[in-house]
């Protein structure tokens, strides 16, 4: 589905005529947050699906997020954080050759804070990566950004993303809040997005990789 079938979809839910009620922004703002809700529902099975990276060279004990950095200039922090790059979950970290072949040499390990950061660790705090030694090295955040979709203005037939058979989640996840403020009833919204739910959790575990789901790993995930 693109953007446009996610909005004419969301309308048919609605069914409401009156467009003072109900605007273009109202649309857009409802259907934007359903998206969240849909990469989140995604992400806490498998977050690599919307994962990318930024390659960047750093200096010393930390990584501010909130300054350009790399080759590409992106901020992926704070209020000026480029649009699409945004970071919203921080995935992995890993010391690279250089910017330029971008070859993982090392996965650090991923520490919930600055006490118990390992040598060879990190720990993401705020907007700044906090590294467990100092370095003059080439790094690759591995991270799912925020999404980047206009729904009903801009380019409404943009790609969305690859999951097409769950696309329709998003003007239900996008009718609870329209129900919220017309003080409606949502059996059947619940149900359906239940069933949907249940069937993109399998699906993500089971079918999109039918092959890896039945594989077992014997060994320890060490980086290398």
């Amino acid at each position: 589905m693109t953007p446009a079938d996610v909005a004419a979809m969301f309308r048919t839910y609605m069914d409401e005529a009156d467009s003072t009620f109900i605007t273009d922004a109202n649309v857009e703002l409802y259907l934007s947050q359903a998206y969240n809700d849909f990469r989140q529902a995604v992400c806490n099975v498998d977050p690599f699906i919307f994962a990318t990276e930024h390659v960047l060279d750093a200096t010393g004990s930390k990584i501010d997020l909130t300054v350009a950095t790399g080759p590409s200039g992106a901020i992926l922090c704070g209020q000026n954080a480029t649009a699409g790059k945004k970071l919203e979950r921080l995935l992995r970290l890993a010391r690279i050759n250089n910017t330029g072949s971008n070859e993982v040499l090392r996965y650090l390990s991923g520490s919930p804070s600055e006490r118990t950061i390992s040598f060879d660790g990190y720990t993401f705090t705020n907007n700044t990566i906090v590294l467990g030694g100092t370095y003059s090295d080439s790094f690759r955040i591995e991270y799912v950004p925020y999404h980047n979709i206009t729904f009903t203005g801009g380019a409404p037939t943009a790609y969305l993303d690859d999951l097409d058979g769950f696309h329709d989640m998003i003007p239900l996840y996008a009718y609870l809040r329209y129900a919220v403020r017309d003080a409606a009833d949502l059996p059947q919204v619940n149900q359906e997005l239940a069933r949907k739910t249940k069937n993109l959790e399998t699906y993500l575990e089971q079918g999109r990789n039918h092959e890896g789901s039945q594989y077992v790993d014997y060994y320890d995930n060490w980086a290398w």
